[in-house]
């Protein structure tokens, strides 16, 4: 997707594991992190952090440069402290080609298929932010609302008469958490019905106030931008 290139510099081209991947703990699970950048990576000052829904950190702190352009990073996991659970893979790069710093994150997931606990019946813990921006209503919804869980976020948008919006091009949600140090991470939401988008994933990796900020580009009329903090509770 093209989500990644929000901000000039160096941008990541790839991610391996993909962002929001879903590993089952019976089958085989990543053993290291490789991100490959679109300039090369400065080693002395960039990073690639790898935490646990506890914020623990679960690399080997071996970060390396990586391919025959110097444009990869790789740094690898310790598999002993690998569990179900949310993963947060925070990066900073200083690019060697132009000087600048970019910085982001994104997640995957691990479950346990013998687990029987499914949250997804607990209708209760559920989160909704409702908004009016240019005559349009956003209503934003988080079930459940639990820290290193699979979330749905849905943005439904209509009009003062209750009718869905129509020129939208593209939803995008950006999630930040600052004293984690975590974030950008950026999600490009799937057209579900005129007007409804929504995305599935761990994308609130960890317990505590996190940022989100939701973009509407529309066809022919500006982007709609709300930006709001919420507290994400632990399971």
């Amino acid at each position: 997707s093209n989500s990644i290139h929000v901000f000039g510099h160096a941008n990541p081209v790839s991610y391996n594991p993909p962002s929001n991947s879903i590993f089952q703990l019976d089958q085989l699970l990543p053993n290291n992190i490789t991100i490959l950048y679109s300039e090369r990576p400065e080693p002395k000052v960039s990073y690639i952090h790898v935490l646990n829904s506890q914020n623990e950190r679960i690399d080997n702190n071996d970060f390396k440069i990586i391919g025959q352009d110097e444009r990869g990073a790789s740094v690898s996991l310790d598999s002993t402290k690998l569990s179900s659970g949310a993963y947060t893979i925070s990066w900073l790069i200083l690019s060697k080609d132009d000087g600048h710093i970019t910085k982001g994150s994104y997640v995957f997931s691990i479950t346990d298929p013998l687990s029987t606990t499914n949250t997804t019946t607990n209708e209760t813990n559920k989160f909704i932010e409702k908004t009016i921006i240019d005559k349009v209503n956003l209503e934003f919804e988080i079930i459940p609302l639990t820290a290193g869980d699979i979330n749905t976020f849905t943005v439904t948008l209509k009009n003062e008469m209750g009718k869905p919006i129509d020129n939208i091009k593209n939803v995008i949600m950006q999630v930040n958490n600052k004293e984690q140090n975590i974030g950008p991470i950026i999600a490009n939401l799937k057209k579900v019905e005129n007007g409804i988008y929504n995305t599935t994933g761990a994308y609130l990796s960890q317990e505590g106030q996190w940022n989100i900020k939701i973009t509407v580009q529309r066809t022919g009329e500006y982007d709609l931008n709300h930006s709001f903090d919420i507290v994400v509770p632990s399971k």
